[in-house]
């Protein structure tokens, strides 16, 4: 008889749920797993919980259910080792079949439970009879009996704790927090392993339970159609009652079956719920909505909302006809039924740019037997609709109608036209925006000569005031041009706008000097060469150094000579180069060396003598030097920082043996060079030596 029952009181929950249990999808983690929450009361803690698995919810159907509590904070400080509770004296399991006859007799949700639980079938017919189709069949009915369950439970607080999935914890002492640990009773038997779960709660975490948001009415023609949020407060409420109220009469419930968020969108996620509500014309309406959690709580009512469904018009105008009268105005004609004339009160004409745009009014108050109109004051391009008002309130607008008067103005050209350039040659060129309404787009034309007749690098219409171009900055040009138009829907060009001059980058680096001649003589080593041919060359740097030596010595840098004189020159053997440096700082490469030789007597590094001391308290660092040549009649002081070439510092009298150099900074490595200069022009060789301040 009770298994009777509850097949009676299941059937129709069953079919209303059976698009649920098609669009539902199963995810399956590594491990089964016990999933648990909670609510925390200001004297209480409520706990709900489930197996995520069909098979691993039945094996633990049958071991039963562990609670565990924790303390881990009184008032507010923290415990290490806080008392540890086992809440459960015997696992908590679904109770026997006979105590649900009485809640299964006033709840749908707790007879599809235990119908779930116990019933001997649950609605799964199997497609054949091989042995696969058993195992298949069997399979499915195990996963609608552990959704069905799951969802029943969620919607009854009493169902849930008959089952064995809730708990109420009342020996809780304010002030503390918690964590509950719920986990499967262990058996003898060897069983599935199926993960536990955990959970903070406590009086700290209570929180009065908020009004449903963002509930609005959009009514039609005997509908309402009712939305509200549920994403924001899933985590809240699993389901909502709509309430309705007539003309101001007392609200009554409107749905037979809890409201509760079905399928879930592409993203996971379905931000409203939505319930259309047939209904009467003509009469005021009222909705409130409220939550139930799943902890068998019943929130606070939303805010209301309200509006009157009114009949729709039966007809719908229709432009059937424009006669332009000159280029200025039309005349537009339209259908309307006749018929339709009793319900309405006038007709109104609109007009936008746009078809989809913003459409205002032009011509109010149009008779009802009126089905024509003069309208002066065209555009370039026109969008009208006639519209007409019931005397309900109700509009019926037709479809959107263009004209457009014969036009052979062509747009404005474009102005204020810039462009910048990147390293990769990308062009960006931007302008400013025509207004004509009936624009169509712009062209883009370039050149690399301002006078040549300029290319066009866009046969496509640009819709935006911006056009990327690509172009070769290799190249010895070192401008390109660009002119832009703008194009109407009727193909009327404007006038080329102002040319602009774009500067491309200059990547390539001069072509290189070549050493001409050179003359060595007693004043010393005079050198002539050819400049580099490239046109932006800002000056020629000549260089020199010892033949077995690897580093090179600027001598001078030459905005417009191509000659220079190196006066400062001892016996020895020397290499000289020149390079060309243009004005972006590009360098050519270096012209191919000439070697010079020199003839005469000089002292050797072994006989000079050079020291720098660091002096960190007075910052500064004490620089001696020693040569052993009565001849000498001037030093040449050279300097360089960390890895920079010597430079010449100072020049100092013959009887200069020493200098305190305070031009310096904390943690940088220089070094120094001195050179003896004899009356006869003869120079030693540099003597150098590094220190790090």
């Amino acid at each position: 008889m009770y298994s009777k029952l509850l097949t009676y009181l299941i059937l129709p929950i069953i079919l209303g749920f059976s698009q649920l249990t098609i669009s539902q999808e199963l995810i399956v983690t590594a491990n089964p797993a016990v999933k648990v929450i909670a609510r925390s009361l200001e004297d209480r803690v409520l706990l709900r919980w489930a197996v995520d698995q069909p098979y691993a919810w039945k094996k633990a159907n049958e071991s039963g259910f562990l609670i565990e509590r924790i303390t881990i904070e009184s008032n507010g400080l923290a415990l290490d080792n806080g008392p540890r509770i086992v809440l459960t004296t015997q696992p908590l399991k679904p109770a026997p079949l006979e105590a649900w006859e009485n809640l299964a007799t006033q709840n749908q949700n707790a007879a599809i439970l235990a119908q779930a639980l116990y019933g001997q079938s649950f609605n799964a017919t199997p497609p054949g009879n091989s042995t696969m189709t058993m195992v298949y069949t069997i399979n499915e009915e195990l996963e609608q009996r552990h959704t069905f369950a799951l969802l029943a439970a969620e919607q009854s607080w009493d169902a849930a704790k008959l089952a064995g999935w809730a708990f109420e914890d009342t020996s809780i002492i304010k002030g503390e927090k918690y964590i509950y640990s719920v986990k499967v009773a262990p058996t003898d038997e060897e069983a599935i392993k199926i993960d536990k779960s955990a959970v903070v709660a406590g009086t700290p975490f209570y929180e009065a339970l908020p009004k449903p948001i963002e509930l609005s009415a959009v009514f039609g023609d005997g509908v309402a159609n009712v939305t509200w949020d549920f994403n924001l407060l899933k985590h809240i409420y699993s389901s909502y009652n709509l309430e309705r109220s007539v003309n101001g009469n007392p609200f009554e419930k409107v749905n037979t079956s809890p409201i509760f968020n079905a399928q879930q969108g592409a993203d996971g996620q379905s931000a409203a719920l939505f319930y259309q509500d047939t209904i009467t014309n003509g009469k005021a309406y009222k909705y409130r909505v409220k939550g139930f959690t799943a902890f068998g709580e019943v929130g606070p009512y939303s805010e209301e909302v309200g509006g009157m469904p009114k009949e729709r018009l039966a007809f719908t105008p229709r432009i059937s006809r424009k006669k332009m009268i000159d280029p200025n105005t039309v005349e537009l004609l339209w259908e309307f039924d006749e018929k339709g004339n009793e319900a309405i009160k006038s007709f109104y004409l609109s007009r936008s740019n746009k078809d989809n745009g913003v459409y205002t009014k032009v011509v109010e108050n149009i008779p009802v037997n009126q089905r024509k109109i003069t309208y002066k004051g065209l555009k370039a391009i026109n969008y009208f609709r006639i519209t007409a008002v019931g005397k309900n309130g109700i509009e019926s607008e037709s479809y959107s109608s263009m004209v457009q008067p014969i036009d052979s103005t062509p747009p404005a050209p474009p102005v204020n036209i810039t462009a910048k350039i990147d390293t990769t040659g990308v062009v960006t060129l931007e302008w400013n925006r025509n207004t004509e309404v009936d624009l169509a787009g712009y062209r883009v034309y370039r050149n690399t000569s301002k006078t040549a007749e300029f290319s066009m690098v866009s046969p496509a219409l640009i819709k935006d005031n911006r056009f990327t171009d690509t172009i070769t900055i290799k190249t010895l040009n070192t401008k390109m041009y660009y002119k832009v138009t703008a194009e109407d829907q009727r193909y009327n060009t404007s006038e080329f706008s102002k040319v602009f001059a774009l500067n491309i980058p200059d990547v390539l680096p001069p072509s290189p000097p070549v050493i001409k001649s050179f003359a060595n003589n007693a004043e010393g080593v005079a050198i002539t060469w050819v400049p580099s041919s490239s046109k932006d060359v800002k000056a020629h740097i000549l260089f020199k150094k010892e033949t077995q030596s690897k580093e090179w010595l600027q001598l001078k840098v030459l905005e417009s000579d191509t000659t220079f004189m190196d006066e400062n020159t001892v016996a020895g053997t020397f290499a000289y180069t020149v390079i060309a440096k243009d004005s972006t700082g590009l360098e050519s490469t270096p012209a191919k060396p000439i070697i010079v030789k020199r003839k005469g007597q000089t002292n050797t590094e072994k006989a000079m003598n050079l020291t720098a001391v660091p002096n960190r308290e007075l910052r500064f660092i004490a620089i001696q030097w020693r040569i052993k040549n009565e001849d000498i009649s001037e030093y040449r002081l050279y300097k360089s920082v960390n890895s920079g070439p010597l430079r010449l510092y100072r020049t100092l009298d013959k009887e200069s043996k020493g200098i305190n150099d305070v031009d310096i900074s904390v943690n940088t490595e220089y070094g120094y060079g001195i050179q003896g200069v004899t009356r006869t022009g003869v120079i030693t060789p540099i003597k150098k030596i590094q220190v790090k301040y």
